[in-house]
């Protein structure tokens, strides 16, 4: 494909956009009074006789969330379950049960696909989720599709939902575990690097693991505003602020990052914290007293504060600042992964 050819088949909007636009068009619709949560969060949300369901779908493509024969059969099955139960995680909700719809190319191995379903298997014995059904097709390349539905928690008998839209000026801003190991993991297996640092990074990105109890523990320490970080610290963060319409400081010597992403990338850590995605970690936010029941809960070590919530500025450009440790303003080299924006997905590393 020629440069100019590719530059007229490029979408004229991002991902983003695009979802709120069709967000849009579905509600001239009209909602059901049971629909609690449409487009735009991590999961979608109805009522269940006195509970809540919740609903998540997620694909993965060859090409482009991973390279067939570079992710192992098994944990390409592990991941493509991973990011569904992130999504209920995000909730702080249950895994139920889901349905996997399989794209086969020409050529496809059984063996292979069957390993692929080990991983599947084993991830939902550990988390929920099992698989009930699902659809097989022939497809120009291999594609994942799982439909996740799960059961929302309850405070005091109604349904309690960690949302993007409940962050308020005044909030601390928290992330689960450490970031920035998943895309760093990609690139070491891009580079061939065979460490044991190198190693364990990749393993974060080929097995994350959906932080599932961590979820139901930040409902019941009373923070109610929460996603995951699939497409980047600071790119969810900024979906979180537009949601809440409010702004966010984030302190960059706050950030937890691996001692082996610092040692295997000492000079670019934290742009791969700031920006690398897939790391499937919580990111919440809530009043002082809340974020303590909720650092409490978790056990030391298991969040860190990084920042803060602020109202929104009329005239700021950007939801989302990142300051040093004297307070001064840190250039974010990648804002974070758009579906649809294929030279920011060819910065973050995704496969091409």
């Amino acid at each position: 494909m020629s440069p100019a050819s590719a530059t007229r088949s490029k979408p004229a909007i991002g991902e983003f956009e695009l979802i709120a636009r069709l967000a849009r068009i579905l509600a001239g619709s009209g909602q059901h009074e049971s629909v609690l949560v449409g487009i735009g969060d991590d999961t979608a949300a109805a009522l269940r006789v006195g509970s809540a369901d919740l609903y998540t779908t997620d694909t993965m493509v060859d090409g482009v969330h991973f390279r067939a024969g570079q992710t192992p059969w098994r944990d390409l099955g592990w991941k493509a379950m991973a990011v569904n139960l992130s999504d209920i995680a995000a909730m702080g909700g249950t895994p139920l049960y889901s349905l996997v719809t399989l794209g086969i190319p020409a050529g496809a191995r059984a063996v292979d696909l069957l390993t692929m379903y080990r991983g599947i298997r084993e991830i939902t014995g550990r988390f929920g989720g099992r698989v009930v059904g699902g659809d097989i097709v022939r497809a120009p390349v291999l594609f994942v599709t799982v439909a996740m539905v799960g059961a929302a928690s309850t405070v005091r008998g109604k349904p309690a939902l960690l949302l993007r839209s409940n962050a308020r000026p005044g909030d601390l801003i928290a992330v689960t575990g450490t970031l920035g190991s998943s895309s760093a993991g990609l690139k070491a297996m891009e580079r061939g690097l065979n460490s044991r640092p190198a190693t364990r990074l990749a393993r974060s990105h080929t097995r994350p693991s959906p932080r599932i109890s961590e979820g139901q523990a930040l409902v019941a320490a009373g923070v109610r505003t929460a996603m995951d970080v699939s497409d980047g610290l600071i790119g969810d963060l900024g979906k979180l602020c537009d949601a809440s319409a409010v702004s966010a400081v984030v302190e960059a010597e706050a950030i937890p990052v691996s001692k082996d992403l610092r040692s295997l990338f000492p000079d670019d850590f934290l742009s791969y914290a700031l920006g690398g995605g897939e790391d499937y970690e919580l990111l919440f936010t809530g009043p002082r007293a809340a974020i303590g029941r909720a650092m409490a809960a978790l056990g030391p070590g298991m969040a860190t504060v990084i920042g803060r919530v602020e109202k929104r500025g009329s005239r700021s450009r950007s939801s989302v600042s990142v300051i040093d440790g004297r307070g001064r303003p840190v250039v974010v080299e990648r804002a974070g992964w758009d579906h649809l924006d294929a030279p920011q997905a060819r910065s973050r590393g995704r496969p091409r």
